[in-house]
């Protein structure tokens, strides 16, 4: 078929169809491609005086350099794709060596590992059952050098037995013999308990004679009792004479001690004192006799046990009943040091007093 010659390049697009539109003029077809109504992707192919073309001849847009497109032809694409199917056929080949190296290091490797852990699995079994079979020979050798024992020593021991037997039968003879002298002797400690029985009897007739003669002393004892009484309250009556004495005696010592120190100064023995754990002790009479009479600021009470401190010496002393009125207080020196009270000092000073420790 002729082509029909034009003295004009014309220019005919193929849709994506198969359908051939044109034909265009070269302004036509940048107006489109300006428009953006077809791409530079879209088929097309040019007629006219300058080439002699087929039909079949089509290209794209872009593979026309009048259209002043910039970016590379469909030649160089080729060449960009066929670069592009190298690497990605080397990318490819590689990842297969990867895949096959991973194969082999994931399971030819390991399968050779298990293969040979397998063949020493099978080493030791077979070293396994050997030792069982030895094992089993030697329990074997074992149960055997028992039964010889356990059969000698069994034969010993029913020997033994009957030596036992003999003996025990020889034994039983004794024994029967033992009992029937224990059966005398029982009926001898019978005779015995009845001997007693009667000293018994006489003994509980002695028992009601002490009981009899008991009644009598707790009643001669509550007479005693009651004797001892009357005397104790006659002298508690002369007790309370005695006390009485005392205090009279007190009495004039202090009025002696008053007259002798009614001159005295501020300073003076019968002045009373402020601190009240601080005690003057006074000239007395009864220094002898355990006592000593004390000026305080404030009395403990009766009963309290005292130390009497100078700094150096200490006295104990208890609180009596009391006869002398405030300041004085009359206190009573401790047993142990009664005879020793003058001889340690006390006389005439002033001292602490503390509780006794």
């Amino acid at each position: 078929m002729a082509t029909p010659r034009f003295e004009t390049p014309v220019y005919f697009l193929r849709s994506r169809a198969g359908e051939v539109l044109g034909p265009f003029t070269l302004s036509e077809v940048k107006s489109q491609l300006d428009a953006r109504k077809i791409s530079n992707d879209g088929e097309m192919r040019r007629q006219g005086w300058e080439v002699l073309e087929k039909e079949e001849l089509w290209g794209k847009i872009k593979d026309f350099p009048i259209f002043g497109y910039s970016g590379p032809t469909g030649r160089h694409e080729i060449y960009a794709l066929k670069a592009k199917a190298k690497t990605v056929w080397r990318v490819g080949i590689a990842l297969l060596v990867i895949t096959l190296a991973a194969f082999v290091g994931m399971f030819f490797i390991p399968f050779q590992e298990a293969e040979q852990k397998m063949k020493e699995a099978q080493a030791i079994e077979a070293k396994a059952k050997q030792d069982n079979v030895n094992f089993r020979k030697r329990v074997d050798e074992e149960v055997a050098t028992a039964k010889k024992q356990w059969t000698t020593e069994f034969d010993a021991n029913l020997k033994q037995w009957d030596n036992d037997k003999s003996k025990v039968a020889s034994d039983l003879v004794k024994t029967s013999q033992a009992l029937r002298t224990s059966e005398l002797k029982l009926a001898a400690e019978s005779a015995n308990v009845s001997r007693l029985e009667g000293e018994l009897k006489v003994a509980l007739a002695e028992g009601a004679e002490a009981r009899r003669i008991k009644d009598k002393a707790v009643s001669d004892l509550s007479r005693v009792e009651r004797d001892y009484k009357k005397k104790f309250e006659s002298m508690d009556d002369s007790f309370e004479a005695r006390v009485s004495q005392t205090e009279a005696n007190l009495k004039q010592e202090f009025e002696s001690l008053v007259e002798r120190h009614k001159s005295a100064s501020k300073g003076d023995l019968l002045q009373v004192l402020s601190n009240p754990k601080m005690a003057r002790v006074m000239d007395s009479s009864n220094q002898g006799k355990g006592r000593l009479v004390l000026i305080v600021a404030q009395r403990p009470p009766v009963g309290a046990r005292l130390e009497l401190f100078d700094g150096e010496k200490v006295l104990r002393v208890t609180v009596p009943s009391q006869v002398l009125g405030p300041p004085m207080m009359v206190v009573d020196v401790d047993p142990g040091q009664a005879d020793s009270a003058s001889s340690l000092g006390f006389l005439g000073m002033e001292v602490l007093m503390r509780p006794a420790r």
